[in-house]
């Protein structure tokens, strides 16, 4: 049974029954493809500084799955429509993450198509007019340390990063040995970054 593997926070607001059934009830009708997943964590986030706009509420799902973790979130103003909208997210990527079963675990070696062209078209762009920020002194706003960073090849980044729901996964590339971030392009396809 799957209701035992997810837990519910509530993050700024009072619990609610009516809205952990409501989740509960809607992954249940996911079973099929949450089979595999080791935990689901569920928050639902009231922000307080934002009252009486759009963003009132947020529901975050996160599966974890053994290959890798896949994460949702949705605001607005109503929480059932946030949990109806990030449940079909959640689906699509969830499906996404079933029909590439076969890569993960190592039956079919990856293939990089739309890396590949997005690299070449990447490649083939000028940038003109560079502006001077030589007085500009950034901040960071927030760390994160990678300890162990996973050797992964082009399209298996892709994977993560859209199973994620970011638009840049920083990785080890299996092909060259280096440090590369692939990111997802404004204008479609995909970029990727790595050292000479």
């Amino acid at each position: 049974m799957i209701e035992e593997k997810i837990k519910v926070t509530f993050i700024g607001m009072e619990a609610s029954d009516s809205l952990k059934d409501y989740i509960i009830e809607k992954l249940e009708r996911k079973e099929s493809l949450l089979g595999d997943a080791t935990s689901i964590e569920v928050f639902f986030k009231e922000n307080k500084y934002t009252r009486g706009v759009s963003e009132d509420f947020r529901v975050d799902i996160n599966v974890n799955l053994p290959n890798s973790p896949v994460r949702v979130e949705q605001s607005g103003e109503d929480m059932y429509a946030n949990i109806d909208m990030a449940v079909d997210t959640l689906n699509r990527r969830l499906s996404r993450y079933s029909d590439r079963k076969m890569y993960w675990e190592g039956n079919k070696p990856w293939k990089v198509l739309e890396a590949e062209a997005a690299l070449e078209a990447l490649t083939e762009e000028v940038e003109d007019n560079l502006d001077d920020y030589s007085d500009y002194v950034p901040s960071i706003a927030t760390r994160k340390v990678i300890k162990n960073m996973e050797v992964l090849e082009e399209a298996e980044a892709i994977e993560r990063m859209e199973l994620s729901g970011y638009d840049q996964y920083l990785f080890k590339n299996k092909g060259t040995g280096k440090i590369s971030m692939v990111y997802r392009r404004k204008q479609g396809g995909y970029g990727l970054v790595e050292p000479e």
